[in-house]
């Protein structure tokens, strides 16, 4: 590695350091101060944290706080009595209803991440697939339901470059995708089959964290099990799981900005 390349490496992990010490949130000048690196280069490495979703920024007191995403993979949320592991229990019981593996997933554009899954008892001598992982937006159903729950013009500008220049062919033209998600906004969830890898098929909705909609739930498996008729008598108990979780994790984010970090 460069010796350029190793000191932003450096300085984005003393920025990280700084602001996960201070669940409370921490702004811009703190930052610098506590990391010891000088402000504008501070406020550059904090706006590519805050835009790839590792770190939120409260529009009115300008202050920075870890994201849930990020402490759902590498913090806070991995303790034994914490909020992670209660999740893993909310899809546990999916994964027993449902027979099919189920996992919760964190918007990190241009893709999403699982960051929990629980294998359905279908899937044993399976192996199953490296958590945390990222995947495309538009070939999942985590993926869509997210963007259908953004206002349509932000999808715009955020995700039109993208697509075009990265989304295959038979995924059909952005204005088709937008039309999709449209269907999905009214319909409350999102069911894909073959997108993601032929034979495969998902279905998903949001998870609401207080006023903000950044994770999704999901179940998964092979297509000639989630049939659309499968997923019709099956998608109330994703219902009743997102809003389990949304409550569970909308109580562990105000305790993180009130300043206690346990779960």
């Amino acid at each position: 590695m460069a010796a350029s390349e190793s000191g932003l490496v450096r300085r984005t992990i003393w920025v990280l350091r700084a602001v996960a010490a201070h669940p409370e949130g921490i702004g811009l000048s703190e930052v610098a101060r506590e990391s010891g690196i000088p402000k504008a280069t501070c406020y550059r490495v904090l706006n590519v944290l805050e835009r790839e979703s590792w770190l939120t920024l409260d529009p009115d007191t300008r202050r920075y706080r870890v994201s849930l995403g990020l402490l759902s993979i590498v913090g806070g949320l991995l303790d034994s009595d914490g909020a992670y592991s209660h999740m893993r229990g909310v899809l546990s019981e999916m994964a027993a209803s449902t027979k099919e593996t189920c996992g919760f997933d964190v918007l990190l554009p241009p893709n999403v991440m699982v960051v929990a899954q629980v294998s359905g008892p279908r899937l044993i001598g399976q192996t199953p697939k490296p958590v945390p992982r990222t995947q495309p937006v538009w070939a999942t159903s985590t993926g869509k339901v997210l963007l259908a729950a953004m206002d349509r013009q932000e999808v715009i500008d955020q995700y039109a470059e993208e697509y075009e220049k990265n989304a295959p062919e038979h995924t059909g033209s952005f204005e088709d995708f937008l039309k999709r998600l449209d269907e999905i906004r009214e319909r409350g969830y999102a069911y894909t089959t073959d997108e993601l890898e032929p034979g495969a098929a998902s279905v998903a909705t949001v998870v609401r964290v207080r006023d903000k909609y950044p994770y999704a739930v999901w179940i998964g498996g092979p297509t000639f099990r989630l049939t659309e008729e499968w997923v019709e008598e099956k998608v109330h108990i994703l219902l009743e799981s997102a809003h389990r979780l949304s409550n569970l994790l909308s109580v562990t984010d105000l305790q993180f900005q009130n300043g206690f970090p346990q779960g």
